[in-house]
């Protein structure tokens, strides 16, 4: 009978004869037998070991994830720990929400500021320099 959990087919019969203890050594020594087959065919620790960390190299490789998700993973968590922090402060979300938005439109006007700056002087001298540019003009058609 072939045992369908296992490899191992037991193959002896029945014991004959009526002494109880026989019948249990004859039983000892079948399955003493099997566990020396089954060592013999069983690989050793230290081969399960290199198979099992290789597996664990080659997973971890194929799972590597990416260093610019993972940055913007922490920024969003950053930036929700700060908004829940604002709303614990303020009392709420509505209010932690006025204030960030708060924040953000006088960032933005600082921003601004220079930018238009830089702008209207760049404007101005390229309004310049397009007035010497026709002035140039005119005076060499003379």
């Amino acid at each position: 009978m072939r045992n369908w959990f296992g490899r191992r087919a037991y193959a002896a019969g029945p014991v004959t004869g009526t002494n109880p203890v026989e019948a249990y050594r004859a039983g000892r020594a079948d399955e003493h037998q099997h566990i020396e087959q089954d060592a013999a065919i069983r690989p050793a620790k230290a081969d399960l070991d290199a198979a099992y960390e290789s597996g664990r190299v080659d997973e971890r490789s194929r799972r590597r994830g990416s260093p610019l998700i993972a940055l913007v993973v922490v920024v969003f968590a950053l930036v929700g720990g700060g908004i829940l922090f604002l709303a614990a402060r303020d009392g709420g979300f509505a209010a932690a929400g006025a204030a960030v938005d708060h924040t953000l439109s006088s960032g933005v006007d600082q921003a601004k500021a220079p930018i238009k700056g830089a702008a209207d002087k760049t404007g101005d001298a390229l309004q310049t320099a397009g007035q010497n540019l026709k002035q140039d003009a005119a005076s060499n058609s003379n």
